[in-house]
């Protein structure tokens, strides 16, 4: 994998442990009223948090998209070349075979 992806692989982990230990510190002082109060007041922050990992997710699903493409393009390429070079051997062996058959007179 290139470095920028493994990168914006990294952000994308990095966001989705925070997830998961916002979670478990939530859950954690869930008897905690004066906490959820607080909570209560940031809660606006968090549509802000699920569009960044919405964003996330778009980039990820364009850029492979982007790299499938990229391979099939390169795949479709190859297999040309390989027919075209199959097509060289086979006239090769057929002006082979009729310059054998042929009488040297």
């Amino acid at each position: 994998m290139k470095r920028n992806r493994l990168i914006f692989y990294a952000v994308f982990a990095v966001f989705h442990l925070f997830l998961v230990f916002f979670t478990i510190y939530v859950e954690s002082n869930k008897g905690n009223i004066m906490f959820l109060s607080k909570m209560l007041e940031w809660i606006s922050l968090t549509k802000y948090g699920a569009m960044f990992g919405l964003v996330l997710l778009a980039v990820d699903f364009f850029w492979v998209r982007k790299s499938d493409r990229s391979h099939e393009k390169e795949l479709n390429s190859l297999n040309n070349e390989l027919n075209t070079l199959k097509a060289k051997l086979f006239d090769l062996q057929e002006n082979a075979k009729i310059t054998a058959s042929k009488p040297i007179k």
